[in-house]
């Protein structure tokens, strides 16, 4: 049971990058207060949300669901800038629409071709990897200042794409390898990408959703 606001609900708690979200914070365009707070109420009876009396918090369950959501819109994202060359701010847009309705199965199957076709990311001797399904294991959606030093981590989705447009040109894109090589006093991260490191502010690191890698 989840409406397509329901979704996109967890899915702003989630992008919030924080565990509970001031209720009167929680906009979505194109939908009354009454709506929201109807969907609200749905949410909490059905175990996806905990509600307080200014704030709300994801669930184990709400978590689960909103990674769900979060990973369709981050492998149809891609689909359509890396495939189709739309521009990122329209392919986030689409992406928020088709998410709701394309099934789990279609989606693995978009991730399976779009990891198919990327070329190596970075140096096989660096990695020893060059299938990212079998290195996620699906783990949860979180974000890069939230890993510990030394993890190697799949780029997920970039959170206020247009704001930090700079991170294509550095080579962080949704479907990227990335390790985090380390954590700097003030809270930025210094990472690796293809081969590159780069330092990145507190603000983008919280900003840049990763799949943390295993070994096998």
């Amino acid at each position: 049971m989840t409406s397509v606001l329901s979704e996109d609900i967890l899915e702003e708690i989630l992008n919030s990058g924080t565990d509970e979200v001031l209720l009167h914070v929680l906009k979505l365009p194109h939908h009354t207060e009454a709506e929201i707070e109807k969907a609200l109420n749905t949410l909490v009876e059905h175990g996806f949300v905990h509600r307080g009396s200014k704030t709300v918090r994801l669930t184990e369950k709400g978590a689960e669901k909103a990674a769900q959501v979060a990973r369709k819109h981050a492998v149809l994202e891609t689909f359509l800038t890396d495939v189709l060359g739309k521009q990122p701010e329209a392919a986030s847009r689409e992406a928020c629409i088709l998410e709701h309705n394309i099934s789990s199965e279609t989606i693995e199957r978009l991730d399976n071709f779009l990891d198919q076709r990327k070329p190596e990311p970075v140096s096989p001797e660096k990695t020893g990897f060059t299938n990212h399904n079998n290195l996620t294991r699906k783990n949860p959606i979180i974000p890069l200042s939230e890993c510990p030093e030394g993890s190697l981590l799949h780029v997920s989705m970039i959170r206020c794409f247009a704001k930090h447009s700079r991170l294509i040109d550095l080579g962080v894109i949704p479907g990227e390898l990335i390790t985090l090589r380390r954590k700097l006093v003030n809270n930025a991260v210094v990472i690796t990408v293809k081969g590159c490191d780069i330092a990145l502010s507190p603000e983008v690191s919280a900003n840049i959703m990763v799949e943390r890698c295993e070994t096998p």
